[in-house]
């Protein structure tokens, strides 16, 4: 009995996955609006109602997609380190994550994708409590953590947290647009993401204000 759930498991999950790579190829091609679930359902090689086992709507599969591109196992699991760990290492190896992201050629439809989030009342709704949100709040709470022993500055977390985020979010699109014609492009990746650090954890100040003695 338990052999045979541990296969109804592993179907589910290989057939979950693949509809989720066809949602991302659609969606990416053609964007939220223009792709349907049969389009879907064809590049993942089941019927249109298996999709609807697993997504209620193509809002649910949607939002599935994005979260499956931007957000990685290993992200999470960093973000969880944050309040026991090194946290200059552990904001290291984000960066590292990050940058890995960019190079999925997915991630150049990232932008349009989210346009066409807010121009979705419903879909950006569900973005924000399925998504942005708790992942959000799950930074925050590794933010809070870190501010209660003292290893950083007590800043309001929501702010923090949104500020960091939204600067480095640009940071990749900025990277993204430039493409090869970026001076970063020149640079070691250790390098770019060195200095990342150490801006982001001391700033433009650093711990003598800027003076020099």
């Amino acid at each position: 009995m338990a052999d045979k759930e541990l296969r109804k498991q592993k179907i589910t999950a290989r057939r979950q996955e693949q509809i989720l790579q066809a949602g991302m190829d659609v969606f990416t091609l053609k964007g939220y609006a223009a792709a349907t679930i049969p389009q879907i359902a064809r590049a993942a090689g089941v019927a249109a109602g298996t999709i609807y086992l697993y997504y209620p709507s193509k809002r649910e599969l949607f939002i599935a997609v994005i979260k499956k591109l931007i957000i990685t196992a290993p992200l999470l699991q960093l973000i969880d380190k944050i309040p026991q760990g090194n946290i200059e290492v552990i904001f290291k190896n984000i960066i590292k994550d990050r940058l890995e992201l960019i190079k999925n050629p997915a991630f150049g439809r990232i932008p349009s994708l989210i346009a066409e989030i807010l121009r979705d009342p419903e879909l950006r709704a569900l973005w924000l409590q399925e998504f942005l949100h708790p992942f959000l709040g799950r930074i925050e709470t590794g933010y809070r953590a870190l501010a209660a022993s003292g290893k950083i500055n007590s800043l309001e977390p929501p702010v923090a947290v949104r500020v960091i985020g939204g600067m480095f979010l640009g940071f990749l699109v900025l990277r993204l647009a430039e493409g090869d014609t970026s001076p970063l492009h020149k640079m070691p990746e250790e390098q770019v993401t060195d200095e990342i650090v150490s801006f982001v954890l001391h700033g433009l100040l650093g711990e003598n204000g800027g003076e020099k003695h």
